[in-house]
């Protein structure tokens, strides 16, 4: 279970903070700094968030000029894609029943 790339993408995931910055540059190209205007964070944080975030391919910078911007990757986030199909797949029924419990 331990090598299943997705459980890195769990744990990487599993410090809010970061997964807030992930969500944000999924949302559009941002620099540190940009990041650091919007969210109650120091820049020292969020340039460590992007550093993980980098360093699991779920992010990529680009230096435009003296900025670095931030772009999600989308692709990074197949291992967590694939972890669900496979349990959906292994009990749909169980999975709908849980869902439901979950949603409402």
């Amino acid at each position: 279970m331990r090598r299943d790339p997705a459980w890195k993408l769990f744990r990487l995931f599993g410090v809010m903070n970061r997964l807030v910055v992930f969500q944000r540059v999924a949302r559009r190209p941002q620099t540190a700094s940009e990041l650091t205007k919007k969210l109650p964070f120091t820049r020292s944080a969020i340039v460590q968030h992007l550093g993980a975030l980098k360093e699991a391919g779920l992010v990529e910078a680009a230096r435009e000029g003296r900025r670095r911007v931030y772009r999600a990757i989308p692709s990074g986030l197949a291992p967590l894609e694939n972890w669900v199909t496979r349990y959906k797949a292994r009990s749909p029924a169980v999975t709908r029943k849980t869902a439901s419990r979950t949603i409402g």
